[in-house]
């Protein structure tokens, strides 16, 4: 909220200075994973076809753009329709804060942002969890095409049977564990706010179109992410070895992966050791382990190019009017 009209409360004046900050705490972070690495990735650039590299820099740009809007759609579906350049406008500024450790600090901030342009807190909080399931759908989608079609389906598949049991006995040791805790649980006020929006969010009565423009899309995108690193494999000398089903099918568990491990800041390290860990049967292990560091490069470069623009000009849209409004009592 304002304190007055074209006047920033304090949460808000914090929340724009860590959206200009952070982004360099991004590349502090990659500068120091990849110094030990440096002499290897100087010599990884040297032999690389540059064009390959561009070409996988500028997907990657494209993907940031265009993956930053379709917030506006989730919105639409609750029945606040954003501009899709509103909506990436505040996604690209709020997701800079993912370098903090924890997921809160990037929600918040999107939350405050979207309040500004009136929408209801408690629209844009129930957005998040439909964003973020729409998100994990899709990348799964990807995820299970991509190494299906590829040479690494069966490799995979051998190993998840060798795997089976222990997966099994965890699950099962999980579900134990989940009910020994339930009645401690169910004394948290934080837990119980967790079930109240899982709750509220099953009983929303979404608008269809909307939400489905927005999964189409993310899957798209993801393909196209995934594109991008296969040309940047092909650049290393890997085209032949490395499909691009295989590369698309490594790229999104990584994303997974990546999303899942939220103490660690945009999931850096975890998403590159799990596609090197994936792609190791197809090249060598330091050889899939500098190619997924460089990608993150490439990432976070195209990251900081399509934040800049937001960052030095600032957004003077105009409230949004509801639709219907599915949260309506």
């Amino acid at each position: 909220m304002t304190t007055q009209k074209g006047e920033l409360s304090r949460p808000q004046r914090i929340l724009k200075t860590l959206r200009r900050l952070v982004p360099w705490l991004a590349i502090g972070c990659v500068v120091l994973a990849l110094l030990p690495r440096a002499n290897e990735l100087r010599l990884c650039l040297v032999r690389m076809n540059r064009g390959y590299l561009i070409i996988a820099l500028l997907l990657c740009l494209a993907y940031w753009f265009l993956n930053a809007g379709v917030w506006a759609w989730i919105l639409e579906s609750l029945g606040y329709p954003l501009p899709y350049f509103t909506g990436m406008r505040v996604w690209l500024t709020s997701e800079s804060l993912r370098w903090l450790p924890g997921v809160i600090w990037k929600y918040c901030s999107r939350v405050n942002a979207a309040s500004g342009l009136g929408v209801p807190v408690r629209v844009s909080s129930i957005s998040l969890p439909i964003e973020l399931g729409v998100v994990v759908i899709t990348w799964g989608v990807v995820a299970f095409l991509g190494l299906s079609l590829s040479n690494l389906g069966a490799h995979l598949l051998s190993a998840g049977l060798a795997w089976a049991l222990p997966i099994t006995l965890s699950i099962l040791g999980g579900a134990i564990a989940l009910k020994l805790a339930w009645p401690f649980l169910s004394r948290q006020p934080w837990f119980n706010t967790r079930l109240t929006q899982l709750a509220t969010v099953l009983q929303l009565h979404l608008r269809l179109r909307p939400l489905l423009r927005a999964g189409l899309v993310y899957t798209v995108l993801n393909v196209f992410h995934g594109v991008g690193f296969w040309l940047m494999l092909a650049g290393m000398g890997y085209s032949h070895s490395v499909s691009p089903a295989a590369a698309i099918g490594a790229n999104a568990v990584g994303w997974i992966v990546g999303s899942l491990a939220i103490i660690f800041p945009g999931g850096i390290g975890v998403r590159e050791a799990s596609v090197a860990l994936i792609l190791s049967p197809l090249m060598p292990w330091p050889e899939a382990v500098l190619a997924a560091s460089l990608w993150r490069v490439l990432q976070i470069l195209a990251e900081l190019l399509s934040l800049l623009p937001w960052l030095f000009i600032g957004g003077t849209e105009k409230r949004i009017p509801p639709l219907v409004n599915p949260l309506a009592d």
